[in-house]
């Protein structure tokens, strides 16, 4: 009877453990589907040629790179990283399917040298390769779906590395979203994503939203390295061909954009340490010694915006009216936001979560206060004022009280037990990824039109645009770790993100008086709609 027993037992491990079958047809699928993306650009999607002969090459090897990771690990053996990389790979290719579906809508409104280059105005005819190319992204996805099994959530997450991780995933977000090479040509115009046709612009901001999102989910999973080694090569492989086509085009030259994708994707494979049995672990003050730490710097964060707010930014010449100061006004919600936070620290451990996040508040303020003074100061006779100094002093703390809360976060984890494991419900996921996509357009998109005015936006590289790139940051790399934290802690992360957002959105009637025929801009409604997406999610979190 112990035999038979013993024999069931291990038949329903067996049926419970993926199939290196499966895994195996998966890989050969993800395979076929490289290849034909890179032969879909050899025959030709439309019936003008690319910009450079050997594009192809290029295409075929940025597929075949995450490819190679899974058939590194397929060697091994080790099935749940070959289907970590297959599922990456796929969650990337969802992206990329939409974005080259632009070439099917209209090739004339497409931008992608690398498949072809049009010379006249004339829309360039679809050719059969598109559907090749097609294929393959639909064959890539279906090898994803096939190795969704092999995913392993059976042990507890190793989180050494999670934060590089989750901010490699932002930075390589960033440069998704950035364009992909400078032009000096008409009819190959280089477009942001903001700036993409409707198709383009989808498949775009996909893109944007896999590089955080892979970073929270596969850092946070038991078994890490395939997804983040895939996720790498795949990252590596965009930066490949963008920096590629710039170089091998006449008329083309190199961007930021490819170059902060490549820093990213290398972050991403950067090796994670083990720990070192000879080195003791360090002792860390108590939770509530740094919860009152957190606190009270954040206070003091809180007290520097104000008098930022109320003292003078510049100090004018004698004579010079000193004009109206619309930049710093944003400073007060920052300053709300931080200290009422702060105090509900003091009271309850559960806010630490949410005041991490609302403290990207007062870099977001601050810096848009700063550009002002730095724009104002190239005049000789003007010169920063005391207000400004403040300001800058409001950013240090801020940043000090957030590191001391992510510490005793950390000091948390370790004592506390390790989250519930199993599938992110999907309600919770639908609206965290809709409360991102909504974020990023909010802080790329203005929240103020006005015909004398030339707003701030994250990647108008201004010296405003580093408080909304951070601030932005902290809601994405906020909503991808809502979906793998404990519920409560999760609900005050999504909290925190739709304070920065209440905090971008109030830019518009804090700063609409300085023009005379200022109008809402599209920044503000997105805002609007991504502070609602998460404070549902995280009604939604707490009921899970």
């Amino acid at each position: 009877m112990g035999l038979l027993v013993s024999v069931a037992m291990s038949r329903v491990e067996e049926l419970r453990s993926p199939s290196p079958v499966v895994v195996r047809v998966a890989f050969v699928v993800a395979v076929v589907g490289a290849l034909l993306v890179g032969g879909g650009v050899l025959v030709g999607v439309v019936d003008v040629p690319p910009s450079f002969s050997f594009s192809w090459v290029v295409v075929l090897l940025a597929a075949l790179l995450p490819v190679g990771v899974a058939f590194s690990f397929l060697r091994r053996g080790d099935v749940g990283a070959v289907g970590g990389a297959l599922v990456v790979a796929a969650v990337f290719s969802v992206g990329t399917l939409v974005a080259d579906l632009q070439v099917l809508v209209d090739a004339g409104l497409a931008s992608r040298p690398e498949l072809f280059r049009a010379t006249t105005l004339v829309t360039p005819a679809v050719g059969a390769g598109l559907w090749v190319l097609l294929a393959g992204h639909l064959l890539t996805i279906v090898a994803g779906v096939l190795a969704v099994p092999a995913l392993r959530d059976d042990e507890p997450a190793d989180r050494r590395g999670f934060g590089v991780v989750a901010t490699a995933g932002v930075v390589a977000g960033i440069g998704l979203f950035m364009a992909p090479f400078s032009s000096t040509v008409s009819l190959l115009p280089a477009h942001s994503v903001p700036d993409e046709p409707a198709a383009a612009l989808v498949g775009g901001l996909l893109l944007v939203l896999a590089a955080p999102l892979v970073a929270v989910l596969a850092a946070s999973s038991a078994a890490p390295t395939g997804a983040l080694r895939a996720a790498a090569a795949v990252l590596v492989g965009i930066a490949l061909v963008r920096i590629t086509t710039a170089l091998a085009t006449d008329g083309l030259s190199l961007s930021a954009g490819p170059f902060v994708v490549l820093v990213g994707g290398l972050a991403f494979a950067w090796p994670r340490r083990e720990a070192r049995a000879e080195r003791a672990d360090p002792v860390l003050p108590g939770r509530r010694r740094l919860h009152v730490a957190a606190a009270v710097l954040g206070l003091v964060a809180a007290a520097f915006a104000v008098v930022g707010a109320l003292t003078d930014q510049l100090v004018l010449p004698a004579g010079l009216p000193a004009p109206t100061d619309y930049a710093s006004r944003s400073l007060w919600p920052a300053a709300v936001l931080t200290g009422v936070l702060a105090l509900a620290l003091l009271a309850r451990a559960g806010a630490r979560p949410a005041f991490v996040v609302a403290t990207a508040t007062v870099p977001l303020a601050a810096a848009q206060a700063l550009d002002a003074v730095f724009n104002a100061t190239r005049v000789n006779a003007v010169q920063p004022g005391a207000g400004a100094v403040f300001t800058a002093l409001a950013v240090v703390a801020a940043a000090a009280a957030a590191t001391t809360a992510a510490v005793a976060g950390a000091v948390e984890r370790d004592e506390a037990e390790a989250p519930p494991g199993g599938p992110v419900p999907l309600p919770l996921l639908a609206l965290s990824l809709i409360g991102g996509l909504l974020a990023i357009g909010a802080f790329a998109l203005p929240v103020l039109r006005a015909p004398d005015v030339t707003p701030i936006t994250a990647f108008g590289f201004r010296l405003g645009s580093w408080g909304q790139l951070l601030a932005l940051a902290a809601v994405l790399v906020a909503a991808g770790v809502a979906l793998r934290a404990r519920p409560a802690r999760g609900a005050a992360l999504l909290l925190g993100g739709a304070a920065v957002l209440v905090t971008r959105a109030l830019e518009y009637p804090l700063t609409q008086a300085r023009a005379a025929e200022s109008v809402p801009g599209p920044g503000l409604w997105l805002a609007l709609g991504a502070v609602v997406a998460l404070l549902v999610a995280a009604a939604v979190r707490t009921t899970r």
